[in-house]
């Protein structure tokens, strides 16, 4: 029989996880009403005050699961970590408007975290004794799929089935190829490019979110993007892309031809050059109105240089691409 005070502490965790779900929702439309008026200082309050309370509460869960029975703590194991996943996530589009060092020891917390999680299951999930079953559940082009974890626990004639799903996608380690997504696969999802090499990516529809790293030779264009952007460590590459937020780090040689509607940010970078965003394609008009993006409000020549803190000269790192040596076609 499973240990009724088990059970209890797992309904617990459950009903918080909701609950939490619930909050962080009504936080996300009381920041959307109020976005234009929020100060940047108030903006990183709000997130240590959220992020460090989230992650109060996963550490709490994680002593709760050490008292478990190793049936029960497999379910635990598997919403806490989707909790670190929202709370990455989380991170990743508050860095417009965070620092180096606030990045850096949210980042560190969340490895700490998962650092934990690998703990507990190490020392009480043997890989021997638990056997997972992957499978795809829909293939993106190319061979890109999202994974289904399942795993059945049988005890006293109950079957439990954990299920979940990882809400990314996306390209990595591939080299002179095109990769296309259309709208049906990316819609509300988390984009994820790295490690390409002379490619071509066509992103036809409104992720949440695109992660960029480590591109070279590339060229990346993207329907609007519900959220943020963020790129790292690329070279000699050309983005086309429209969001609410983009950051930029250690980046260089590279084009972006950008519709944003908060000013962009790059960090540690030189010789990248920005135009207006000025792809087409048949259904962009009503990607527009899914991601909420407002065509109205573009700042794409406004560059906030994190390494540049003088007011009276312009960073020597980006330029205005001259309107003569734009691409028009990009199909």
């Amino acid at each position: 029989m499973m240990d009724k005070s088990n059970t209890h502490l797992l309904e617990q965790m459950t009903e918080r996880m909701k609950q939490r779900e619930s909050e962080r929702l009504l936080q996300i439309e009381s920041k959307k009403e109020t976005n234009g008026a929020t100060s940047n200082t108030e903006m990183v309050s709000d997130f240590s005050k959220t992020f460090y309370e989230t992650k109060q509460n996963i550490e709490e869960d994680l002593r709760k699961a050490g008292d478990m029975d190793k049936n029960h703590l497999l379910v635990a194991l598997v919403t806490i970590k989707s909790d670190i996943q929202d709370l990455q996530k989380y991170l990743s589009n508050s860095t417009l408007f965070l620092c180096r060092y606030d990045i850096r020891r949210a980042q560190e917390s969340i490895q700490e975290l998962t650092r934990q999680v690998q703990e507990i299951e190490e020392k009480q999930l043997p890989k021997k004794k638990f056997v997972f079953k992957f499978r795809k559940t829909k293939e993106i082009l190319d061979g890109v799929s999202s994974l289904k974890i399942e795993d059945t626990i049988d005890s006293s004639s109950k079957t439990i089935d954990i299920k979940t799903y990882v809400n990314t996608c996306g390209y990595s380690d591939k080299m002179n190829e095109i990769l296309v997504m259309p709208n049906n696969e990316i819609f509300k999802q988390d984009v994820m490019l790295s490690n390409l090499d002379s490619c071509t990516v066509k992103l036809y529809g409104t992720p949440s979110t695109i992660h960029i790293s480590c591109l070279s030779n590339c060229t990346v264009l993207s329907g609007p993007v519900a959220t943020s952007i963020l790129i790292e460590s690329c070279s000699n590459c050309t983005f086309v892309l429209p969001c609410q937020q983009l950051r930029i780090h250690n980046t260089k040689k590279s084009d972006f031809y950008i519709h944003v509607t908060t000013k962009a940010i790059i960090e540690d970078c030189t010789m990248v050059q920005f135009a207006p965003y000025n792809w087409h394609y048949d259904e962009i008009q009503e990607h527009y109105k899914q991601s909420g993006l407002d065509l109205n409000r573009n700042h794409w020549d406004e560059i906030d240089d994190f390494n540049w803190l003088s007011s009276d000269k312009p960073s020597p790192n980006w330029v205005i691409l001259k309107e003569r040596d734009r691409t028009i076609v990009w199909d």
